[in-house]
C-alpha cells in the first residue's frame, strides 16, 4: 500500500513539473514573431518549400562524382593555394580529368532533392548531397588551377561550373547546403585573381551576391524545424525563449555592416558563429580580388570598402586590407594582404 502511495505520488509530482514547463501559448507566440527582411513569421516557413525532385542532371553528376577516388593530395594543394598571398601558383599534384563533370554544369542546370515543408535538419540525404559537391567543388578549383598554371585561359571554364553548381543551391533551404554554397563561392572569389586575362562578364554575378541573405534564411529555416517538433512534443517555456533568441541574432545579422564580427551563439542548433564570422569576412575578400583584378588591369583600387570597420591601401606592391580577420580552422580563407604585380597583362 504504501509503495503505490509513493508511485501515485511520484506520478502526480512529474504531472505537476511537466505542466509547469510547458507552455503552449508562448511557444505558438514565439513562432509568430516575424522574422526581419519581410520573411514572415515561422509557421509561415513551412509554404515556401514544396518538394522537389532531382533532375536527370543531379543524377548523372552524384554517378560520376561517386567514381572520383577521395584525393587528399588535391584537397591539401587547394587549400595551399587559396592562402597564398601571391600571383604565383604551384605546381599541381597528379589528379583525374574532370572534364565530363565541367561539361555536365554548364550544359545543364541541376535540380536536387528538397523535401516538402520544414523537415529534419542535416537529414542523410542532404548530408550526403552535400559531400558529392563538395568533393566536386574542390576538384573543379584543382582543375582550374592546374590550367592557370599553364597559363591556359580555359582556367575559367571550371570556375564557371563551380558558379553553376553553387547556384543550382540556391532553392535548398537547409543550413548546410547553404554553407556549402558559401564555400563553393569563396573559392572561386579567392581564386578569380590569379587567373588569365581577362575576366569574364559571369564574374560580376560573383562579385555581386552577398550570401548573408540566403544564410539568414536557413537560419530560420533551422529554426522552424526545431519549434515546429517542440510544439509538438515538449512547448516549453525555454523554447520559447531560444526562437526569440534566434530572431533577435538574425536581426542583428541583417542590419550588420562591419566585416570583422563576433556573433552570439544561437540557441537552437550546432554553434553558428564560424559561419557568420566566414560570410562577413567573405565581403572584404571579394573587394580584396576585385581591387587586385583592377590592379592588374593598370587601374587604381577602390580604397572604400562595402565593411564599415576597414579600408584598402596599395602601395605599388602590395594590396592591403586595414585590418585582419581571423577565422577559426578548418578555415583556411584567401588573404586580405595580397601581393599583386603593377604591370598590367594583356589579353
Amino acid at each position: 500500500m504504501r509503495n503505490a502511495l509513493l508511485v501515485l505520488v511520484t506520478v502526480a509530482l512529474l504531472v505537476w513539473v511537466v505542466s509547469w514547463f510547458r507552455t503552449p501559448e508562448a511557444v505558438a507566440i514565439s513562432g509568430a514573431q516575424p522574422w526581419p527582411g519581410g520573411m514572415g513569421p515561422l509557421a509561415s516557413v513551412a509554404k515556401r518549400f514544396p518538394p522537389l525532385r532531382p533532375n536527370d542532371a543531379s543524377v548523372k553528376l552524384k554517378a560520376l562524382a561517386a567514381a572520383l577516388p577521395k584525393n587528399d593530395a588535391v584537397d591539401g594543394y587547394v587549400a595551399r593555394e587559396i592562402a597564398r598571398n601571391e600571383l604565383a601558383i604551384g605546381n599541381p599534384p597528379a589528379m583525374p580529368d574532370v572534364s565530363a563533370i565541367r561539361d555536365l554544369l554548364l550544359r545543364e542546370p541541376l535540380v536536387w532533392r528538397r523535401g516538402g515543408g520544414v523537415g529534419e535538419i542535416g537529414d542523410q540525404g542532404t548530408s550526403a548531397n552535400r559531400v558529392v559537391q563538395m568533393t566536386v567543388a574542390r576538384l573543379l578549383v584543382a582543375s582550374a588551377l592546374k590550367k592557370a598554371h599553364a597559363n591556359d585561359a580555359n582556367a575559367w571554364e571550371e570556375l564557371h561550373a563551380l558558379w553553376d553548381l553553387a547556384r543550382s543551391l540556391d532553392a535548398q533551404p537547409q543550413m548546410v547546403e547553404q554553407t556549402a554554397a558559401l564555400s563553393m563561392l569563396r573559392m572561386i572569389n579567392a581564386l578569380a585573381w590569379k587567373m588569365p586575362l581577362p575576366v569574364p562578364s559571369w564574374l560580376a554575378g560573383v562579385q555581386q551576391r552577398d550570401e548573408i541573405r540566403p544564410l539568414v534564411e536557413s537560419f530560420q529555416y533551422q529554426a522552424a524545424s526545431y519549434w515546429q517538433d517542440g510544439s509538438r512534443l515538449f512547448p516549453t517555456k525555454m523554447l520559447a525563449e531560444s526562437v526569440e533568441h534566434d530572431r533577435r541574432i538574425a536581426e542583428t545579422l541583417l542590419a550588420e555592416t562591419r566585416c570583422d564580427v563576433t556573433v552570439p551563439m544561437n540557441d537552437l542548433g550546432v554553434d553558428l558563429a564560424p559561419v557568420w564570422r566566414r560570410a562577413f569576412r567573405y565581403r572584404a575578400e571579394r573587394q580584396a580580388t576585385s581591387n587586385a583584378l583592377r590592379i592588374r588591369a593598370g587601374k587604381a583600387i577602390e580604397p572604400g570598402s562595402q565593411c564599415s570597420d576597414g579600408t584598402w591601401t596599395f602601395d605599388g606592391k602590395t594590396l592591403r586590407f586595414s585590418r585582419a580577420i581571423v577565422t577559426q580552422p578548418p578555415d583556411t580563407p584567401m588573404p586580405l594582404v595580397l601581393r599583386v604585380e603593377t604591370a598590367p597583362e594583356m589579353p
